[in-house]
């Protein structure tokens, strides 16, 4: 018996040394938790490199500029190319450029436009591009200023996002009507009723301007946007044959004249045309339907165009960076010619804008080459209940402005 209970004895001791053997100690277990309280180390971030495409560069030379290689750049331009034209990247549109934390590129993005990004991708099998669409809420919205320097400044000082766009879109309405170099006056009231484009709760752009009112020198001017045109409160169409303008310009920096103070030779000679100021790179449009006739370099005035329309008109358009053109092409209003440039004799980047009519120099700013034309007699019944609800949030600003 005593035997016995030497044996179990034995036989629970050395279980029990068998079980605790298994379980780890107090240290251990505090040690190993302090360990898995300390986080792994994060990988490398991404890096992203934002800019605008400077005039005159092209996809390759801007992304060598931020170190990537002549070759990786040469397979982002094969990925393009079927969907995006390499040579149609525009000054001061901005991209952005992704690289792995090896400095590998990952990604290039590009804003086509207000509505469209193209974006390369590395893949396993190469770069990847495509053409993204944003989608865009549009809302109506109302816009009133009153000038008190200049038509730009009216819309600029008041903070409204992308103000050249309503000064274009002002311009483009009642350039037949208004000569925007000289009529302009302090007190000169401007009402908008116009769709406004958000992408996510950011505004992006302006889309159609649906009514307008331009008070200029007390007299009112309104415009009402029927079947993609414009007609005053008549039906008279507000739309000429040429524009005054054949570019978005940001301000006229010499107007036509006879004698002026020439700002390079420095004598007094005639000026006879109309300067438009304008970042290099801006499209130049065809004033009007036409012919090239010219297209090439021409002295002092360095890269230009011209055309010719019917009934003895010709227009000019020097300065120009680069011409889109060749001759003998037929042009359409509005068609991109060529790009603002400064060469030849300039002192900046800008567009000198020349009309002959029969082969004598005019001013066209002001020419007038053809008279209004009423809407459809079929259309202007549809036409006048269309801008009722319009009239009337156009007399309800006037009345909230005071003028």
């Amino acid at each position: 018996m005593g035997v016995w209970k030497c044996h179990a004895t034995c036989i629970w001791t050395l279980l029990l040394a068998v079980l605790l053997a298994g379980v780890p100690r107090y240290s251990e277990i505090a040690g190993r938790a302090e360990a898995a309280a300390v986080p792994a180390p994060l990988p490398p971030p991404f890096e992203f490199l934002e800019g605008i495409f400077e005039p005159n560069a092209t996809l390759s030379t801007t992304l060598e500029e931020n170190d990537v290689s002549a070759r990786v750049a040469y397979d982002v331009a094969q990925a393009i190319r079927p969907i995006f034209n390499v040579r149609g990247f525009q000054p001061e549109h901005p991209y952005r450029i992704v690289k792995e934390p090896d400095g590998s590129l990952a990604a290039f993005e590009y804003t086509i436009d207000d509505e469209s990004v193209l974006k390369v991708e590395r893949g396993d099998d190469g770069f990847v591009a495509r053409v993204h669409q944003m989608p865009l809420v549009t809302e109506i919205t109302t816009v009133t200023a009153t000038v008190n320097r200049s038509l730009w400044a009216a819309l600029t000082d008041m903070n409204f996002p992308k103000a050249d766009s309503l000064v274009m879109g002002l311009v483009d309405i009642y350039d037949a009507q208004v000569d925007f170099f000289r009529d302009i006056r302090s007190g000169d009231a401007i009402r908008l009723i116009i769709e406004a484009k958000y992408h996510r709760g950011e505004f992006v752009k302006y889309g159609d301007l649906l009514a307008a009112e331009f008070v200029n020198q007390g007299h009112p001017l309104q415009a009402f946007r029927f079947r993609d045109d414009y007609y005053d409160e008549n039906g008279m169409s507000t739309r000429r044959s040429f524009l005054r303008a054949p570019l978005q310009f940001t301000r006229l920096s010499s107007g036509y004249t006879t004698a002026r103070l020439h700002p390079i030779y420095n004598t007094v000679r005639p000026h006879l045309g109309v300067d438009y100021a304008a970042p290099a790179g801006t499209d130049v449009w065809a004033a009007s339907d036409g012919t090239v006739t010219f297209a090439g370099t021409n002295g002092g005035f360095g890269r230009m165009v011209t055309i010719r329309h019917p009934n003895g008109v010709t227009t000019s358009y020097a300065h120009l960076s680069r011409i889109l053109v060749n001759v003998g092409a037929r042009v359409k209003q509005r068609e991109p010619i060529g790009r603002v440039g400064m060469t030849g004799t300039a002192t900046g980047p800008h567009l000198d804008y020349r009309m002959t009519v029969s082969g004598r120099s005019v001013n066209p700013g002001t020419q007038r080459l053809d008279p209004p034309k009423p809407i459809d007699p079929s259309l202007k019944d549809a036409y006048l209940a269309s801008v009722v609800d319009l009239s009337a949030e156009l007399r309800s600003l006037a009345m909230m402005s005071g003028n």
